[in-house]
């Protein structure tokens, strides 16, 4: 007669753990490699997605910088348009306005007078 309900002993847990791991082989690759190799695989996707948002900040940066740079020349290039006003031909307000800017472009190129 056979006791179901009594416990299963060393021996038989011991049988209990080696069928389980056979089964829990998939060919000669175990479970746990697999799960290792997965984990392995995420450390690798979250290298990458780090170094792709550093690449994206850098090229940020280099947008930004350019578009900075842009906006420089673009005010340099309306200053020196300024500059070049003849203001003899305009009217008093006009003139007045012209003349105070080019004295700013002046004092802000290091000119003081």
């Amino acid at each position: 007669m056979i006791y179901q309900d009594r416990p299963i002993g060393q021996k038989g847990a011991k049988k209990l753990l080696k069928r389980r791991q056979e089964k829990d082989k998939v060919g000669d690759v175990t479970v746990t490699n697999l799960l290792q190799q997965f984990r392995d695989t995420l450390v690798e996707i979250e290298d990458q997605k780090k170094q792709d948002r550093k690449i994206m900040l850098e090229q940020q940066t280099m947008m930004i910088q350019q578009s900075q740079e842009k906006q420089e020349l673009d005010r340099i290039e309306k200053e020196e348009q300024i500059m070049k006003i003849n203001i003899s031909n305009l009217d008093p307000i006009s003139a007045a306005y012209f003349q105070n800017r080019k004295l700013e472009i002046m004092q802000k190129r290091g000119f003081n007078f």
